[in-house]
This record gives structure tokens, sequence and C-alpha cells, in this order.
């Protein structure tokens, strides 16, 4: 294809129907968005998520339920120019005239996939001219190639992007009737900030995939490690996640993964800030980290001590006892928030 676009096809096969790392947990967020997905069918599919959530995992978790063996086309809207975007879609530019159906290049991304799955990405990216055509692709699902022939659309579309293009839509800058085309209720993907309690299963999950593109055995993880990991916001969601991941067991000297593993590696944004100093010991910074980590838990929690051991994972007596070793007060952050 001579365009500076990239497009990747590959054919997938069922890996176990694996889900995904980004669907892992047991959250009530994401058991909305697996949900979604169950109710997507086999029609064309949106994802909606923020940046770094990895949506073309869950494209290919959806291609293998149905279309394993069959070509998986990927197209990044967010590369190359208005014209790269629409010859690697179309193969290419529109042409003038009144056919009933839109006319497309047999090089097209559209016929590549064949009867698998072209998954577009940054879908809101995608050019204006090129938004039209692909609502009336989507709309008659049939294309005319070689100025004749009609041949049906066999391929899934699913797209993927940030959940502003609902907005976007609204106010005229991304066609309306092309989101409708993808259906009534689009996947949504939750970010990693709304659902801590899951990062654990994400974290093992990751884990395991970094290990075994090394043939390395997966690693286990200290209750402590996790609580280290589930404490961060992660802006960057699971691409950050697993970034950081791989820095741990580059260098991990055991197959079990401490909170001494974890805290060096942390990104220095976030409740770690004021731990990621040369100044103080590994010692001491794990001692500020749980220290700052343990009342904000209590606080979010209104001081129940159940609730908050809960949210820890350790019992409500370890947790008493950690608050008067640390010197964690109720009295204390109420002055210091004053």
């Amino acid at each position: 294809m001579a365009n500076t676009i990239s497009v990747r096809a590959a054919g997938l096969r069922a890996p176990g129907r694996a889900l995904p790392a980004v669907l892992a947990g047991q959250s009530g967020a994401i058991r909305r968005a697996r949900a979604s997905l169950d109710a997507a069918g086999s029609g064309p599919a949106l994802i909606l998520c923020d940046e770094g959530l990895e949506p073309g995992s869950v494209a290919r978790y959806l291609h293998v339920q149905n279309r394993a063996g069959q070509p998986f086309v990927e197209l990044d809207c967010a590369e190359g120019t208005a014209d790269d975007i629409e010859i690697a879609l179309f193969g290419n530019r529109p042409r003038s005239g009144t056919s009933e159906l839109e006319a497309v290049a047999t090089s097209a991304a559209l016929l590549a996939a064949k009867g698998g799955t072209l998954f577009i990405d940054h879908l809101a990216d995608l050019p204006a001219i090129a938004q039209r055509r692909l609502a009336r692709v989507l709309r008659d699902g049939e294309v005319r190639t070689n100025g004749r022939d009609r041949v049906r659309l066999r391929a899934r579309i699913v797209a993927a992007a940030t959940p502003s293009l609902v907005a976007d839509a609204r106010d005229g800058r991304f066609r309306a009737d092309l989101l409708r085309r993808f259906g009534g209720q689009p996947v949504t993907l939750p970010p990693l900030g709304v659902r801590p309690d899951d990062v654990p299963a994400l974290v093992q999950q990751l884990a395991a995939e970094i290990a075994s593109s090394s043939n390395r055995i997966p690693p286990s993880f200290t209750q402590p490690a996790l609580t280290v990991l589930s404490a961060f916001q992660w802006p960057g969601n699971v691409s950050e996640l697993r970034a950081a991941l791989e820095r741990i067991l580059r260098d991990l000297p055991s197959p079990i993964v401490r909170q001494e593993d974890v805290l060096p590696t942390m990104p220095v944004e976030g409740i770690a800030a004021s731990l990621m100093t040369p100044l103080i010991s590994l010692r001491e910074a794990r001692r500020r980290f749980e220290r700052e980590y343990i009342a904000t838990v209590l606080e979010q929690h209104q001081w129940r001590m159940s609730d908050a051991a809960r949210t820890l994972g350790i019992e409500r007596a370890n947790l008493y006892r950690k608050t008067r070793q640390l010197g964690i007060s109720r009295d204390d952050r109420v002055e210091r928030t004053r």
C-alpha cells in the first residue's frame, strides 16, 4: 500500500478466550464494561476509553470470540495525514458522481479485513470526508470496486475513541450519523483511577504476560507490594502500569515482588512524591509511605477501622497496631488540613 500510515494485519486464533488485562477485576465499573461487550453482538462496535487503556486488546478479544482465524486489521487515525488515512481505509480518494454505493479500491483496509475485524483506533481523528464515506459504507453494508462490482462488506468494524467523542458529535465536531452506525450503546472502559480494587488482578495478569514474553516464571506479589501499586491513580492507565511492572521485573532479585522492590521504581507523581528523594533511606521511604497511605484510607472511610482494614487487606487488630507504631491519629490529620 503506497502510503505512510501503518496498517497492520494478522490472523488471530482464540488463545483460550482469555480476557485482556484491562478487563480484569470485579469492580462494578469493569463488570458493566464486560456486560456491554457481551451485549455488543457481532455488529459494529465502539469502545470509549481514556488513553492508555489499550482498546486494541479489547478489539482483539472481540475478534477471537467469533472471527478467530480471519484477518485482524488495525488502522490508527492518529498516524499520518488526512490523505494517508483515507487511502489506507478506502484505497482511494472520493470520486465525483452519483453512484448509490461508495467506491473503494481492492487495496482498501475495509476489504483487506475480509471476514475478520477492522479495528480503527482514535476514531475522532478520522478526517471529515472519510467520516462521511465510512458512515455511508456502514449504512449500505456494500461497496463498489473496479467501478462496477458490488462487494458486500464482510468485516466487522470496531473503533475506539475517548469519551469526548459523544460531546463532539453533539456539538457538530464529529458526524452524528457515523456515531449512530456503531449502535446505541458503546462499550466504556473505566480508567484505573476509579477502580483501585481491580489493580491487583491487573498487576498479576500483566506480570504473567511480561514474564511469558521472556520465558520466565510469573512472579508472586506480597500484599504490601500490591497495596503500594493500588495506591497510585495511574493516569496513564494500563500502559503506565505495564511499564512500571516491566521496570520492577527487570531487576527483580527473587520470584517474589515485595514492597521494597516496588517503591524505588514508582513514578514521582501522586502519593509517593515526597518519598522519592535520595536524602532518605529505603526504610524511611517505606515507613512514610505506609503512614501516609494508611492515614488516607482511614480518612476515606471516615476512620471506621473495620472498613479501612478490609480495604488494606489486614486484620483490624493489626491496623490498630500500625496506627500506634506510625503515630497516626485522627486529631493530627485534622490539624494538618486546617
